[in-house]
């Protein structure tokens, strides 16, 4: 075995958001290297069909309900292991005119990018203290890093987890615990036509280059990586 694949042996790590995209890329990638990745998802079909490919263990999870947090997370504790690293994936896009919006949208994005984010991390934290050992990514958006016209609630509900990362960051770090910030830009996904938007997602990055980062961010344990940004080249051409 691998001194990488040792030094990752019994690290559970969960994601959320792990049926589609970075989430699952990250999954995959996480468990090519030698960490327990655990998969949650809002559908349970897809949770049960991907956890079921990978051979790992899949829990559905509303990450928007604080209850199902401390379920799931409670759940994962006791059924796999001690929570070592939790990526904070989950999320809505949503974008258009401010006045088209219904309060509904609105609701959902901040509760699902926002507080979901939130509840989560307030779920893992406690034990991650007690254990002085641990590590939060939270995929943000490079929506939190400018401001343009029509995601005015898509960016807040960023802008929000930037904040919330950051003081988080050197409020846990001296406890042994690093959170940290991922902010893509452009990623090939099915967010944007989840959410009815036509997008060119040609330049874009994909979800195993970004998986790729967040695999590097949590295994360089010496470092606390603050903010990371990045996009695929192509998205500047």
């Amino acid at each position: 075995m691998s001194l990488q694949s040792t030094s990752h042996e019994n690290k559970v790590v969960l994601i959320t958001g792990a049926t589609s995209g970075i989430g699952l890329a990250t999954v995959e990638k996480l468990k090519d290297v030698g960490y327990r990745p655990v998969l949650t998802g809002r559908n349970p079909d897809k949770v049960k069909s991907c956890a079921e490919k990978l051979n790992i263990p899949g829990y559905q999870l509303n990450v928007a309900n604080e209850k199902d947090c401390a379920r799931v997370v409670a759940a994962v504790e006791q059924d796999v292991g001690p929570i070592w690293g939790l990526i904070n994936n989950a999320g809505i896009w949503l974008e258009g005119a401010f006045e088209d919006y219904s309060a509904a949208d609105i609701r959902a994005v901040m509760e699902t990018n926002t507080l979901g984010t939130m509840f989560m991390t307030h779920a893992v934290l406690p034990n991650m203290i007690n254990r002085k050992s641990g590590a939060i990514i939270n995929v943000v958006s490079t929506g939190a890093l400018y401001c343009r016209k029509s995601i005015s609630v898509y960016a807040g509900s960023k802008w929000a987890i930037r904040g919330f990362t950051g003081c988080m960051e050197v409020e846990c770090a001296p406890k042994g615990v690093r959170v940290m910030g991922f902010y893509p830009g452009k990623v090939d996904t099915n967010m944007y036509s989840t959410a009815g938007i036509d997008r060119d997602l040609e330049v874009a990055m994909t979800p195993t280059d970004a998986a790729s980062m967040i695999e590097r961010m949590l295994t360089d344990e010496k470092i606390l990586w603050g903010h990371v940004s990045g996009r695929s080249i192509n998205d500047y051409m």
